[in-house]
Order: structure tokens, then C-alpha cells, then sequence
């Protein structure tokens, strides 16, 4: 397997977050450290432990940002974690939940996750270091951070915080699972979760990424036309003819040493399209990929110019576009050697939970399903884990069978209060929310209700307000807004 392939498996899962540009890092002490642009957000550093339920005792600083513009004594704090990228001001001052605060009085905190941008508990991101990068460690060191909020709030913050605060856990894909399951675990430390496209149920082989991703195809047009490039590029790369692999590179824009990296490398960059938001407008998927499907070019030729728009950045043909791909560019430039072990590589942490934890690998659907495939055959479950051992460790045994992992996360939210979910119905991710295309996972109650986003991808609800939100997501808006009021009463 190329060195190429366990990046691109971070590439091609949670392509929700959005990685920010670096943010110098401030001097590691506990308590606020350095301030943001206009002193609307704060970075400051907490001691955490490296392994809360081990023998390794050792501490590390975990960064975090905070926003009091909105807060008066009494309010909440709302706490988010971006998840698998660095933390940024984006959380703190450009999210809906923003605007819950200012109506709230509420402080803005963001905590960056443990082995992702300047959150490192180990001084590399080796095998050996990266066992502590585990689910249980991670909820707790916001655990953590929330019982010093509720009991020495003054080493947290330089705002005057009364004792025992109320404590909101928001969050999107990856970030509202860790939302939910901190209500669930943590059910004296927070009041209400707000879990915004949560992947809480896990797939060993996630090929329904892809059909959603077709269903939304379709409905504009381009869906057939989209699965005939795929079927096109897949006769050339099994061909495995040296010369046709060489331009397949060319026309794509893309790297590869063998056949499967390079449909690897095509699937990750079209996947990044996926979560685009649909406004009233218009559709950014629509506009990103269908639209190269509307000049009646040959459908290998227009999923290569969509493909290769994803990669470089470049500008779409429909003239108004509400995102550029510039996020993809940077996720496809920086993939490092697989051998490199340095720290701050989101995709190589990102990895290793696939691996641990997660599965939910990208692959096209079984070859005798006679289910239409978007994305190549080349790509499936033994390519991605096949990394896993040879980047981490012989410790490292990626799932085979989910039962166990979903009876355990997806078991822990049955009957939980006071945590509501928001999905998009045309969410790519949808089937691993607790509002799968076939049905809810959870109950759908008054305590912790379910809101299906009609017309929406991911994370919609999350996005600041516009006058362009689809009426679905300003309906879910208003829903979350009117419930965490209530809850923090």
C-alpha cells in the first residue's frame, strides 16, 4: 500500500469541519494566554492528564478559546469541540450557537480535542502515543475542564463566573456525538446537548455514504450521468495499463503510485463536495458538480473537471457559488509520509480512531448488490485498513464487526434527557444519525426530541444565520433555541 493511503482515508471520512489556518501557539500556561483579533475570543491552556484512567500519570496543556461578549452572571456555557481539527475563532464567534448565546447571556467556549492541532498529550503521534487517543480519555478531559468551570472558574476565565454554572455541550458530525454522549456520561456535569448530524452508529463498510450522495445527485439532474464516469474511469484504472494510469492522473489533478491510490485519491476529493450546504440561494452541490454534468461532455470528462475543480480550488462554472473548495486544496496538499510521526497531523489522529473505533470506511457497494456505485470498485474495506497496522502498530486491529461498538455509544443515548438532534434529510452521513433514510434509532420524544431538516445536508443548523437558511433549518433553529432555554432554566 502507498504512503498516500492512510491520509486519504482521513480525507475521504468527517469532511464536515472545516481546518482553519494555523493559529500561532501561545504560551502554555493554565487560564487565558493570548487573544484573537478585536479581543472577542481568548486563547487559554488547561493541565489535563495523559491518560485519566491509567497508570500514566504525566499532565499535558489542552488548548481552548473563549467568547464572554454575550455573557452576563447566571448565563450558561456553551461548549463545543471542533473534533478532528485545530480549534479557531470560527467556534467561538461564527456558529449559530453564537446567536443562542447573545439570547442567553451565555459564554462561548470551544476546546480543541486531544492529538489535534496544538492539544498533544505525547510529544508524536507514534502508535505508543497515540493509545491515549481514546473516546473515554477524550470525554473526559471536557469532564474535567467543565468541573473546574463549575468549581474554580476564575483559573478558566476572566470573566467573574458564579458557582455551578449550567453547562450546554453543542457540536456537529464527530463534535455532536461527543455533544450527546457528554449528556450521557455526564448527566450532573451537563444540562442539555444540542448534536447536530451525529454519527453515533458505526458501519464497517459505509457504501451508504454514496447512495444519499447519489439520491442527491439525482434529484438535480446529474446523478446517472455522475455513476457513468465513475463506471468509465474504473475500466481504465483496472486496465492497470501504465500509460492510461499517467493520464488518468493528469486529467484528475490527483497522485497515486498503483491504481487504487489513485481512485483512492478521486474518491476523497469528490467526498469533500458531499456536506455542501443547500440555501435558499441554491444548491452548492448542484452548483460544484452537476453543473460541469450540464455542457453534454463525456461523463468521464465532466467527473474529472468536477474532480479536479475539488482539488485545486478552482472556481465553478455557475457564477454564484456559495463556498470554494480552497479547504480541500489545503486537506489534499498535506498529506505527509506515512513514516512521519510528527505532531499536527489531524489526518494521521483522525486515522487512528477510524482504525480504533469508527470504521465507517467509503467503499462502493458489493459488486452483486445491483446497487448503482458512485464512487470506484478499486476502493474498499481491506485498502483502508490495510494502513492500519502498518502506521501504527501490530496493536492496532481495526474492526471486523460493529455490534459490540454500537450496542455500547449508540446504547448509552437510550433514554437520555434533554438532548436534541438535528439531521439533514439529504446528509450523506444520515445513516449513521439516529434518523437513518429508513427510520429513528432513538426514540423521538418531548425529552429528546429528533428533527429531521427537510432539503438539508450536514450540519446545517450550525451555520450562522441567514436570510438564505432553508425555512427546515430556520425551523430547527428555533426548535434547539426554544429547548436549551428551557432546559437551562
Amino acid at each position: 500500500m502507498s504512503n498516500i493511503c492512510w491520509g486519504l482515508a482521513l480525507l475521504v471520512f468527517f469532511v464536515c469541519s472545516t481546518l482553519a489556518s494555523p493559529i500561532n501557539a501561545a504560551i502554555k500556561r493554565d487560564g487565558v494566554s493570548s487573544s484573537s483579533s478585536a479581543n472577542v475570543t481568548v486563547t487559554a491552556w488547561i493541565t489535563q492528564p495523559i491518560d485519566h484512567f491509567g497508570a500514566n500519570n504525566g499532565t499535558w496543556k489542552q488548548k481552548y478559546m473563549v467568547n464572554a461578549e454575550h455573557y452576563k452572571p447566571g448565563g450558561p456555557i456553551y461548549i463545543l469541540t471542533p473534533g478532528e481539527s485545530e480549534v479557531s475563532k470560527m467556534y467561538t464567534e461564527d456558529t449559530h450557537f453564537v446567536s443562542l448565546a447573545s439570547e442567553t447571556n451565555g459564554l462561548m467556549v470551544a476546546i480543541e480535542h486531544r492529538f489535534f492541532g496544538d492539544s498533544n498529550p505525547m510529544p508524536d503521534l507514534s502508535g505508543a502515543s497515540l493509545k491515549y487517543l481514546t473516546l473515554e480519555n477524550t470525554l473526559e478531559d471536557f469532564a474535567h475542564f467543565i468541573r473546574v468551570a463549575k468549581t474554580n472558574s476564575s483559573s478558566l476565565f476572566k470573566t467573574a463566573i458564579p458557582a455551578k454554572p449550567k453547562i450546554v455541550f453543542v457540536g456537529g458530525s464527530y463534535g455532536g456525538a461527543l455533544a450527546a454522549w457528554m449528556r450521557a456520561i455526564y448527566p450532573d456535569l451537563v444540562t442539555a446537548a444540542w448534536a447536530s448530524s451525529a454519527p453515533v452508529f458505526t458501519y464497517i463498510d459505509f457504501y451508504q455514504l454514496d447512495q444519499a450522495l447519489g439520491r442527491h445527485l439525482s434529484a438535480r439532474g446529474c446523478g446517472e450521468s455522475f455513476a457513468q464516469g465513475v463506471k468509465d474511469l474504473d475500466a481504465i484504472l483496472l486496465s492497470n495499463n501504465s500509460s492510461s494510469l499517467d493520464s488518468v492522473r493528469k486529467m484528475f489533478s490527483v497522485t497515486g503510485n498503483t491504481a487504487q491510490d489513485i481512485a483512492a485519491s478521486i474518491t476523497g476529493a469528490i467526498t469533500s463536495t458531499v456536506n455542501l450546504p443547500v440555501m435558499l440561494s441554491g444548491d452548492a452541490l448542484d452548483q460544484s458538480v452537476c453543473s460541469f454534468f450540464e455542457k453534454s461532455l463525456p461523463p468521464l470528462k465532466a467527473y474529472s473537471m468536477a474532480v479536479s475543480a475539488a482539488v485545486l480550488g478552482h472556481t465553478m462554472p455557475q457564477p454564484i457559488r456559495p463556498y470554494r473548495s480552497t479547504a480541500m486544496y489545503r486537506r489534499h496538499t498535506s498529506v505527509r509520509s506515512q513514516g512521519d510521526l510528527s505532531l499536527n497531523q489531524p489526518f494521521r489522529s483522525w486515522y487512528y480512531i477510524c482504525c480504533k473505533w469508527f470504521s465507517d470506511w467509503q467503499v462502493a457497494p458489493p459488486k452483486d448488490s445491483n446497487i448503482t456505485a458512485y464512487r470506484s470498485q478499486l476502493v474498499d474495506r481491506e485498502y483502508w485498513q490495510g494502513g492500519c497496522r502498518s502506521s501504527f502498530g501490530p496493536d492496532v486491529h481495526p474492526l471486523t464487526d460493529a455490534t459490540e461498538q454500537n450496542r455500547k455509544w449508540l446504547g448509552l443515548l437510550k433514554g437520555v434527557t434533554n438532548i436534541y438532534y438535528t439531521v439533514g434529510e439529504l446528509d450523506p452521513w444520515r445513516d449513521t444519525t439516529v434518523a437513518t433514510a429508513n427510520g429513528t434509532l432513538l426514540d423521538n420524544t418531548t425529552s429528546a426530541p429528533i428533527f429531521v431538516m427537510n432539503g438539508a445536508t450536514h450540519t446545517q443548523d450550525m451555520q450562522p444565520d441567514t436570510l438564505y437558511d432553508l425555512n427546515s433549518v430556520r425551523m430547527a433553529k428555533e426548535m434547539g433555541d426554544s429547548l436549551i432555554k428551557k432546559w437551562i432554566m
